[in-house]
């Protein structure tokens, strides 16, 4: 697990935002293989979202 120097100061950014698509009636949208898909939006910018956040709200993905 990572940790953090407590005599250092830290930006937290977005590294990846992922979405999907439900239709009218809550069925998510497939792809060609039926699985759900998944979209990036490249050009918007999600800096915003980890405003208010320091990095003791953060939990390190195991998955990397």
């Amino acid at each position: 697990m990572t940790k953090f120097d407590p005599n250092k100061s830290y930006s937290i950014g977005v590294w990846d935002m992922t979405f999907y698509v439900v239709d009218e009636n809550g069925n998510h949208v497939l792809n060609e293989q039926g699985e759900i898909a998944v979209f990036h939006a490249p050009n918007i910018d999600y800096s915003y979202m980890a405003d208010g956040l320091d990095v003791d709200d953060l939990e390190e993905n195991d998955d990397a």
